[in-house]
C-alpha cells in the first residue's frame, strides 16, 4: 500500500490513512498515524512504527509493505525504510479498500484529518528499490 498524506491535526488516538474493511473486528491491514508515529499495522497489534510528530500540512510519502514469504512487516517514509518487525499470522479479507478510516468492530473509526493522494494497492511485496523509485517519481497534488 502507498500513499501521500498530510496532517491537518494530530489525532488524539489513531487516525488511518489506508485501510481494509475486515471480516473480523480488526482490519487486516492499517496505513496510520497514532500515538506519535506513523505506522503500517496488522490485527493484533502488530505495527512497524516510526516515531515522529509530523508537521501539519506537509506531505509524507507513507509505503506499507506485507512480505509474507519473509514473515515481516515493514514502514517506508519517504522513500526511505523506517520500520520492519515480525508480521504474525496473516489476517485475508476480501473487504473494501477504504481511504481515510478504518473499521473496528463493525463500526467505522480513526478518520483521517487530512488529506490522502495518489493512493496505489500492490499485490505483492515491493522491494526497497521499488519503494525508492515510486517516492522520487509521484509528487502530491
Amino acid at each position: 500500500m502507498s500513499a501521500w498524506v498530510t496532517l491537518d491535526a494530530l489525532p488524539g488516538n489513531y487516525a488511518s490513512a489506508l485501510s481494509q474493511d475486515g471480516r473480523r473486528v480488526e482490519n487486516p491491514f492499517y496505513l496510520q498515524y497514532g500515538q506519535g508515529a506513523f505506522a503500517f499495522s496488522l490485527p493484533g497489534g502488530n505495527r512497524a512504527r516510526l516515531p515522529i510528530t509530523p508537521q501539519l500540512g506537509r506531505w509524507y510519502h507513507l509505503v506499507g509493505v506485507h512480505d509474507g514469504a519473509g514473515n515481516t512487516i515493514q514502514l517506508y517514509v519517504d522513500g526511505v525504510l523506517a520500520a520492519s518487525v515480525p508480521s504474525g499470522p496473516a489476517d485475508v479479507s476480501t473487504g473494501p479498500l477504504a481511504i481515510g478510516r478504518a473499521r473496528y468492530n463493525g463500526q467505522n473509526t480513526d478518520f483521517w484529518n487530512g488529506s490522502v493522494d495518489q493512493v496505489h494497492a500492490y499485490d505483492r511485496a515491493l522491494t526497497a528499490a521499488e519503494v525508492s523509485a515510486l517516492h522520487t517519481a509521484e509528487t502530491p497534488a
